[in-house]
């Protein structure tokens, strides 16, 4: 079977910037990761890309000027990155974007989801066949159009995990989900992730995320607010589910100024952590090793609330898996990129709802000039 390279883009809920990972498949389940760099957006960029999708109001990705300008965004990366890792554009066989979502809707009626970054200016600028609109699809065959990954996790990750052993992936992100490995995969958005820690630090310190969670750790929950906010009616959903910060932002955590900012902030660790374990129960809480990804990998004192919540478990980062927390996600739209290239299906109804099998993904060809 034919080698391809595949340099896969994220940039995701939290919008710190962008992950890129250049990463060679000989199939779906063989895979080596080339060359990996991370393009921080500006706090400008970044406060635009919250408002944005906070506001809850475009209705298509051309309404925001931001639809270009990200796109030029993720093609300088792209180049950059292949520049570093000394690997000519032609060489390539596709970029795979995710793409910015602000806003996502897959129960609206029609069911909707923005990314914004232009792929058609993707490939034009970088000469390079380009892959986005992941989502779509899955949402026109009635899925939620997200979380996409499981089906990368069960390919690559999930080998030792099928039959009757039990692996875990939990990618905490802005927003956190679950995927659980088995004969059959299940995965979905357990709520928010990072995005309310993020977003709460930002307004009372300026500080762009917790590191280690030093912050949510000096504070005392709230076990009044905790459950007022598990109280949500997405939180008992059954799945398949999916969110974003469109929905889990701090307008919808309310007026919450009779508390300390630094207890609403350890608050808002636990609802993490707690929205994460309780659906964890929901799942039969079977023992089983659980690998962490995303931003709260590296979270201390949230990888600490929930080894104490889940204490039947054992708890590590995907690195022990052979792709460390950082990458999964860019690595994972490498990966849809190729399947696309191969015309393999790579959603999962299981975890998306969606009535087929399907392949995910617009192909955009370069513009001859």
């Amino acid at each position: 079977m034919s080698t391809k390279l595949i340099l896969g883009l994220m940039s995701g809920t939290s919008a710190d910037g962008i992950d890129a990972a250049l990463v060679e498949f000989t199939s779906t389940s063989n895979l080596r990761v080339i060359k990996t760099d991370f393009t921080p957006f500006s706090a400008e960029l970044r406060n635009r890309i919250n408002s944005l999708a906070h506001l809850n109001q475009i209705e298509r990705c051309e309404d925001s000027d931001l639809h270009e300008e990200l796109a030029q965004h993720y093609a300088k990366a792209s180049l950059e990155l292949l520049e570093a890792a000394n690997v000519a554009p032609r060489e390539i066989n596709a970029i795979a974007n995710h793409g910015q979502t602000v806003r996502h809707e897959p129960n609206a009626e029609p069911p909707f989801s923005l990314q914004l970054g232009n792929a058609q200016t993707i490939a034009d600028d970088t000469g390079i066949l380009t892959i986005g609109n992941f989502r779509q699809a899955d949402l026109a065959a009635g899925g939620q159009g997200a979380p996409l990954m499981p089906a990368f996790h069960a390919a690559a990750l999930g080998q030792a995990g099928q039959g009757g052993d039990n692996r875990y992936l939990f990618n905490i992100g802005g927003v956190a989900n679950i995927t659980q490995l088995g004969d059959t995969v299940i995965g979905f958005d357990t709520g928010p992730g990072n995005t309310l820690l993020d977003q709460w630090i930002y307004k009372n310190l300026g500080k762009a995320y917790d590191k280690d969670g030093a912050w949510a750790a000096s504070g005392e929950c709230q076990p009044s607010l905790l459950n007022q906010l598990l109280a949500d009616p997405y939180f008992n959903m059954p799945f398949p589910k999916s969110t974003g910060p469109d929905y889990f932002n701090l307008d919808w955590l309310g007026d919450v100024s009779k508390y300390k900012p630094e207890d609403v902030q350890a608050t808002l660790l636990a609802l993490t952590v707690q929205s994460i374990a309780g659906e964890m129960r929901q799942l039969g809480n079977v023992p089983g090793d659980i690998f962490v990804c995303g931003g709260g990998a590296h979270n201390q004192e949230m990888m600490r609330q929930l080894t104490n919540a889940l204490p039947n478990h054992t708890i590590s980062k995907t690195d022990d898996l052979g792709i460390p927390a950082d990458w999964v996600e860019a690595v994972g739209f490498a990966w849809l990129g190729y399947c696309r290239l191969r015309n393999i299906p790579s959603n999962l109804p299981s975890v998306t709802g969606a009535n087929d099998l399907l392949m995910l993904g617009e192909v955009f060809f370069p513009n001859e000039i």
